[in-house]
């Protein structure tokens, strides 16, 4: 059975270990110490809410202008089925709109595994360079495909902040091709995140294959649900093949 407030729940109790949660009743503005990017600072809402928030509403744009952060809120659609009219009335308007994901032991299925890929899980011990790597892979796939190679004082920073967060690294023949996090769990929940694959090596099941190596990590380790975000329902295709469900819709308004 789907929870939306306990993935809800999942998914403030995760992002405060990596940035300064203050609150604006009924929301929670979550505001990353090492980065002033849009998609870095936003607002959750901590209940079902929609008219009678306006005041509330401008506060937390004011708490945002005040740090230089622009305004945005990341929440389900199901938890709060009412805000996004307000958001618009507002000014807000929905920057994204992603399809809500989840599955349980029960619903895992193992796809064909690609011949030569291999997965690895990062622990303490892994060298900086496979951060590096990691990170440089996220980056191209989800902002500038031409980015920069990752430097070792910005991955070193990355581990500091996110202490909490599993990392994996997908090779084929040795060569690091996808990666994936796990962020923390609450709950028995977790979320599969930052799901990417290197330009050169997409449509060749290697998402599909990755979601189901971290799944399975995961529900080993007594997590009984995992849920995540498709940017829409073609990139849906990947992880339903390893047995995801869509349940629903995640929302990003932006002022």
């Amino acid at each position: 059975m789907i929870d939306v407030e306990r993935i809800q729940m999942q998914l403030r109790a995760a992002v405060r270990l990596s940035h300064d949660a203050v609150a604006v009743p009924p929301f929670t503005c979550f505001f990353n110490p090492d980065s002033d990017a849009t998609y870095a600072n936003y607002a959750i809402p901590d209940a079902s809410v929609g008219v009678g928030v306006e005041a509330s509403l401008r506060a937390v744009a004011e708490l945002f202008r005040d740090r230089q952060r622009r305004p945005r809120f990341e929440y389900l659609e199901g938890f709060a089925p009412d805000l996004a009219t307000v958001l618009e009335q507002q000014g807000y308007q929905c920057n994204m709109r992603s399809l809500l994901m989840v599955c349980t032991p029960d619903t895992l299925t193992p796809p064909p595994w690609p011949a030569g890929f291999t997965v690895e899980a990062l622990t303490p011990a892994t060298p900086i360079d496979v951060v590096q790597d990691l990170m440089t892979i996220q980056a191209r796939a989800f902002g500038d495909p031409d980015a920069p190679r990752t430097t070792v004082t910005e991955a070193q920073q990355f581990l500091t902040r996110f202490v909490a967060m599993q990392l994996f690294l997908a090779r084929l023949n040795g060569a690091p091709v996808s990666v994936a996090s796990l962020t923390a769990p609450h709950a028995g929940i977790a979320e599969l995140a930052g799901v990417a694959t290197s330009a050169a090596f997409r449509r060749r099941g290697f998402a599909a294959a990755l979601t189901y190596a971290v799944t399975q990590a995961a529900f080993a380790q007594g997590i009984d649900q995992v849920f995540l975000t498709a940017v829409n329902v073609e990139a849906g295709h990947a992880y339903a093949r390893a047995g995801f469900t869509p349940c629903g819709s995640g929302l990003v308004y932006v002022l």
